[in-house]
């Protein structure tokens, strides 16, 4: 999805959905994802364009134990600054590809493990004793 400055400067909002389905080969935890509803709200100051975005997305995610699908709706919002100043989060180019950019913010707001209800999520490792010389002091604490 690519926008011209002359575009983004005409439109103060911009509401559009987009398949990032040929993404995923890049995430493996991504199982499947519906096209996302984007609204992005446009400000120009001193040069910069201030993007506010919103998306909502709904997406298929592996289980963090089974890899089972595990769906998953999300709804998030986001401030993007592009412009030339070392404070801006991007550089402003003319055309401006946001395709990369948005589906980076759709990966780093997913959850980092998800569990499918069916997930058995008992530890596996043994439960630590302290050394027996502290044994004490642990009884002591937890009063």
């Amino acid at each position: 999805m690519t926008f011209t400055i002359h575009e983004l400067k005409e439109l103060q909002t911009l509401e559009f959905s987009y398949d990032f389905s040929n993404h995923l080969k890049k995430i493996p935890d991504m199982l499947a994802i519906e096209p996302a509803n984007i609204i992005c709200k446009n400000t120009w100051l001193e040069g910069e364009l201030i993007m506010d975005i919103h998306i909502d997305v709904n997406m298929m995610l592996a289980c963090a134990i089974t890899l089972k699908p595990v769906p998953y709706e999300m709804h998030f919002d986001a401030e993007i600054i592009f412009g030339d100043s070392e404070d801006c989060d991007y550089k402003l180019t003319d055309p401006l590809e946001l395709t990369d950019i948005l589906f980076g913010y759709i990966v780093s707001e997913k959850p980092y493990t998800i569990y499918h209800p069916d997930a058995d999520q008992t530890s596996f490792e043994k439960e630590r004793s302290p050394h027996p010389a502290f044994a004490d002091l642990d009884k002591t604490f937890k009063k």
